[in-house]
């Protein structure tokens, strides 16, 4: 079940960075309305809190069911 779960998240993820991803780069300095994108530890930041979070989440639960 965890395994379906995080094989699930997993395959969104790369689907959506894969659609967000671009090839060049938007940061225009000229331009006022140029998108920035996240740097690249943000998202892995973003990740680590959700795998700790579901990882927390999955322990506090396994008690409570036996």
């Amino acid at each position: 079940m965890v395994k379906k779960i995080f094989v699930t998240t997993l395959i969104f993820v790369i689907t959506a960075l894969s659609c967000f991803a671009q090839l060049e780069d938007p940061c225009d300095p000229t331009d006022n309305d140029a998108f920035c994108p996240l740097d690249t530890w943000v998202i892995v930041l973003a990740v680590a809190a959700f795998l700790f979070a579901a990882t927390h989440l999955y322990r506090k639960q396994k008690p409570l069911q036996a």
